[in-house]
């Protein structure tokens, strides 16, 4: 006989859900209206999970993520082991194309640089680990939002995190991978496709990056899709 999750549960951690979704702190009062259920039940939710460590209460009475959190996402990132499951395949990308590449992965507003290896070219792209990109202002940004949930989308642009149009991002589902065209020729330029797992969710973005004065779009986008397939087959992905 399966078992069945406690909804209690999913309904207590689902506030942890809407907390994260703001860029502030959150009073009783707009996580109810969020979650929109009564203000007794939502009280005792956050009460729990300041108890259990996962909310704190600031001195103002608000609500926000407890540093918990950061802890647990340097584990599953660790767990799932992308980086160095990664390298191998990173240095296929940059035999192939001829310039650096790189894994990103989600984190709060940006997409963050978990693993790279850099193009053997004298000039070459200067990205690092733990480098941060604007979700709407880089091919990797670009693939998570576009692969990520309209709900997802929402929240973001209520926040006023700026995002690429939903046409636009259409176009990269559409194409299967994102670009990144800079008119200006010292910046760098890009290319990046999603990492789905089993159940089609984007977990991770592949990239390709290069000088604008030589970067080939054309020819190093199928070279990224073509990898984040590979990549992607090992998280379940047919």
């Amino acid at each position: 006989m399966p078992v069945r999750a406690l909804s209690s549960t999913l309904k207590t951690l689902a506030v942890c859900d809407v907390i994260a979704a703001s860029p502030k702190p959150m009073r009783l009062p707009d996580v109810v209206r969020a979650t929109g259920d009564q203000r007794a039940a939502v009280y005792q939710r956050l009460r729990t999970l300041v108890d259990a460590g996962l909310l704190d209460q600031t001195a103002d009475g608000a609500f926000r993520l407890a540093l918990r959190f950061q802890f647990y996402a340097v584990r599953a990132l660790e767990q799932a082991n992308l980086g160095d499951r990664s390298s191998e395949l990173l240095q296929e990308i940059v035999s192939e194309s001829g310039e650096t590449a790189t894994i990103s992965v989600l984190d709060g507003y940006h997409a963050v640089i978990i693993n790279r290896v850099e193009s053997r070219q004298v000039l070459r792209a200067d990205l690092r680990v733990g480098a941060r990109m604007a979700l709407g202002g880089s091919a990797s940004g670009s693939v998570l939002v576009a692969y990520g949930s309209p709900e997802m989308r929402a929240r973001l642009r209520e926040q006023g995190i700026v995002l690429s149009d939903d046409a636009h991002l259409a176009e990269v589902r559409e194409r299967g991978f994102a670009i990144f065209a800079p008119t200006d020729p010292q910046l760098v330029s890009a290319v990046a496709a999603p990492v789905l797992d089993a159940a089609g969710q984007c977990v991770a973005v592949i990239a390709i990056s290069g000088p604008t004065t030589r970067f080939d779009h054309d020819r190093c986008g199928p070279i990224a899709v073509a990898a984040a397939r590979r990549f992607s087959a090992q998280f379940g992905h047919a």
